[in-house]
């Protein structure tokens, strides 16, 4: 019943830029979620990653990554996220990067985060409930590009390579002026 219930809401309307049918479709409004944050500690918390109103009521365009430090391809496209997310940050972008680390003991994501030098927020969604039920997604990495008004204008399943991260920029650029 779940299964069938995900689908009718969150049926495909587009593909990813790898061909493969998206969970969140192209075009439609990114669903909207809070997650503890990874780096909290009991004896110094920090505010959640409050992705409501992803980009929507922020009028900023988003990259929301989901990752895990026992994935092998985001070995590879986490420290290049946090390399473009500083460079953007430095240059005054209105782009926010925002990261999801899925079903991770926390020890291993806090020093895969550290050891990335991931400048931007990221929630542990240690239960699933964003990555599998809200987004539907089964595997990781999974890059969705959502634009000021909160509409998905990309997703990219698989590891990121520069050049592709760089092209989804100019076209959050592009949407956002």
């Amino acid at each position: 019943m779940l299964a069938a219930f995900l689908f009718l809401v969150l049926k495909p309307s587009a593909t990813t830029s790898n061909g493969q049918a998206a969970v969140v479709g192209v075009g439609s409004v990114a669903p909207n979620f809070s997650l503890p944050n990874l780096l909290s500690t009991t004896d110094r918390p920090l505010a959640p990653v409050d992705a409501y109103a992803l980009g929507k009521n922020r009028h900023r365009p988003v990259v929301l990554n989901f990752f895990a430090s026992w994935c092998v391809p985001c070995r590879t496209e986490t420290p290049l996220l946090a390399e473009v997310a500083k460079a953007e940050m430095a240059k005054g972008s209105p782009v926010q990067f925002i990261g999801v680390d899925v079903a991770d003991a926390s020890s291993s994501a806090v020093q895969f985060v550290q050891q990335s030098g991931i400048p931007y927020p990221v929630g542990a969604d240690r239960t699933l409930k964003v990555t599998s039920v809200l987004y539907g997604l089964n595997g990781q990495p999974n890059t969705f590009f959502i634009d000021e008004s909160g509409k998905v204008i990309g997703h990219h399943l698989g590891a990121l390579k520069r050049q592709d991260l760089t092209n989804w920029l100019h076209k959050l650029a592009g949407a956002a002026g």
